[in-house]
């Protein structure tokens, strides 16, 4: 089958663990696009630690980010679209990261705020957003623009025993895009309403699309897809959703998949 969209996850996925897209990569999405098919970026990051990727690749189409909450034209970098949190949970998810003592970053829009500002925020600001985290205001003023996500940065162990422990968040979902994040968005967002929104459109059927991915997050989109494909370092949860699995990210693994599973180049 021909497909006419194509979304790829960043990390773990398109980038190798230095955060680079590789040539053959590269090359392989420029066939695609060549061959007339839509590529969009499906990612997990907030768009600053998009933009420089989808400005390499010359991506003129709407990106998603924050894993779904916001898309953004690649043209232009206007907000198409955007689902905050519903204030009453943010503010909970807010309190309770602070009792539990847990790094958090809070992102508005595109702007991100931290709390408190120690080394794994500046880590996470460098490496996803290409800035420096701002000391969170009074979260009633956040409010005013919109919370788009809450993130919760800890050791993979912490992590995993929140996961378990975690009490429900009204509106509210929980997903895991990295080992050491809990992630909590509005509960209409996910990375498959946003591909569905997009290829809404392009006039394009869920049938025509292919996505890959390789982590938690990627789920929802793999599952809402004509063809899903998982890296190979993916998650043992996406590989058992995926129809394909192409090899891992430091291996050229979108280039793979685009030249056999979409047998293009």
């Amino acid at each position: 089958m021909a497909y006419r969209m194509l979304a790829v996850d960043l990390d773990g996925t398109l980038l190798t663990d230095d955060k680079r897209i590789s040539e053959a990569n590269r090359e392989a999405l420029r066939e695609a696009v060549d061959n007339g098919v839509c590529v969009v970026i499906s990612t997990g990051r907030a768009w600053p630690g998009a933009r420089a990727f989808a400005e390499e690749l010359g991506v003129r189409v709407p990106v998603i980010t924050s894993n779904g909450a916001m898309i953004i034209d690649g043209a232009t970098g206007g907000i198409i679209y955007k689902k905050d949190m519903v204030p009453e949970a943010a503010r909970a998810i807010i309190e309770d990261g602070r009792k539990i003592g847990t790094s958090q970053i809070i992102w508005v829009e595109n702007k991100l705020y931290g709390l408190p500002i120690d080394e794994r925020l500046i880590d996470y600001g460098h490496r996803f957003g290409k800035m420096d985290p701002t000391p969170m205001p009074p979260v009633e003023t956040l409010f005013e623009v919109g919370i788009s996500k809450v993130l919760w940065y800890d050791t993979v162990e912490r992590a995993e025993q929140l996961a378990g422990e975690i009490r429900e968040y009204p509106e509210t979902t929980l997903v895991r895009s990295d080992p050491h994040f809990l992630e909590f968005f509005n509960v209409g967002v996910s990375k498959a309403k946003a591909i569905a929104a997009v290829a809404s459109m392009y006039g394009i059927d869920r049938s025509e699309i292919a996505a890959i991915g390789d982590a938690d997050n990627d789920i929802s989109m793999l599952e809402s897809v004509g063809l899903a494909i998982a890296m190979g370092n993916a998650t043992e949860r996406v590989k058992a959703v995926a129809d394909r699995i192409t090899v891992d990210n430091e291996h050229d693994g979108v280039a793979y998949a685009i030249h056999h599973f979409l047998q293009i180049g």
